[in-house]
């Protein structure tokens, strides 16, 4: 600390503008979790800065107060096993940082990668920062689409679009794909927002199918829904025909094995009487042939 203190005392009082980072300081950037992510840290060399070329990247503690490692260049050699729980996936974005790109890239994201990174280029006498601030959220998970209500004309009915999972705010847009292609007017922006839309007094042009995109800063997902919206007289007429058709059908199974059971019977009556004229004696046998 003493040697960066003593360094930035010598730029002003001798007016080297020294190691200049090109890229923006304080960038918040948002990704989703298992993504991936580039920090940016650009700089330029002066002629004054003669001493080896060191880039630090750092993580700052969540009161800013320290700073802990987490991948260095120094000496041409890059050092990344400073933090276990970033080991294998944080690596310098050149193969070669020293011809003035100290940018970092960050892979599989987690929650817990959430945070204040800082990159510091020293090539003294020259020395710079900037820190960039990294927010991991979840996307949206994939939503689930369904009606609530009656699908009868002149009924209300609800088209629901739910995610079980996302980072708030969570945005929804609903669109007909089919027919009119346009939502109806009751829909109601409120209702959209939440992902819902209200169809009051449902006619048959209401049918078709609706799309829902769930949408949040780091991610959008998808789901679509079939809507048949039908007479109330049609769904009796026909629950009745299917009533009809089952009652025809039982009947007929029934006549069926009435058929059955009857021949059945007469066979099973001829048997016993071959059986028991062969078991009566002949005299007997001679009777029952008589009559």
């Amino acid at each position: 600390m003493d040697l960066q203190i003593f360094q930035v005392f010598l730029l002003l009082f001798t007016g080297c503008s020294g190691v200049l980072i090109n890229s923006t300081d304080q960038t918040i950037i948002e990704k989703p979790v298992g993504g991936s992510v580039m920090l940016d840290c650009q700089f330029n060399i002066a002629p004054e800065d003669t001493g080896p070329l060191e880039i630090e990247w750092t993580r700052l503690s969540h009161g800013g107060t320290s700073d802990s490692e987490i991948i260095v260049y120094s000496a041409g050699q890059v050092y990344d096993d400073y933090s276990p729980p970033l080991k294998n996936r944080v690596y310098f974005s050149s193969e070669n940082p020293r011809i003035g790109d100290g940018s970092i890239n960050l892979q599989r994201l987690t929650l817990s990668d959430s945070g204040t990174y800082k990159c510091q280029v020293k090539k003294v006498p020259g020395i710079h920062s900037i820190k960039t601030t990294l927010r991991v959220l979840h996307p949206p998970s994939k939503p689930l689409c369904y009606t609530q209500g009656t699908t009868e004309v002149s009924k209300t009915v609800v088209l629901h679009c739910e995610v079980e999972k996302g980072a708030s705010p969570i945005f929804y847009i609903w669109q007909k794909t089919t027919g009119s292609k346009t939502l109806p007017s009751s829909a109601g922006s409120a209702g959209i927002a939440a992902g819902k839309v209200n169809i009051l007094q449902a006619s048959e042009s209401d049918s078709g199918t609706y799309h829902c995109t769930a949408r949040n800063r780091v991610g959008v997902e998808e789901c679509f829904l079939e809507v048949q919206i039908t007479h109330p007289f049609m769904v009796e007429k026909i629950s009745a025909a299917v009533v009809s058709v089952l009652l025809v059908l039982g009947v007929i199974a029934f006549i069926i094995y009435c058929q059955c059971k009857s021949k059945k019977e007469v066979v099973e009556e001829d048997t016993a009487n071959d059986i028991l004229e062969d078991a009566s004696p002949p005299k007997h046998r001679r009777q029952l042939r008589h009559r």
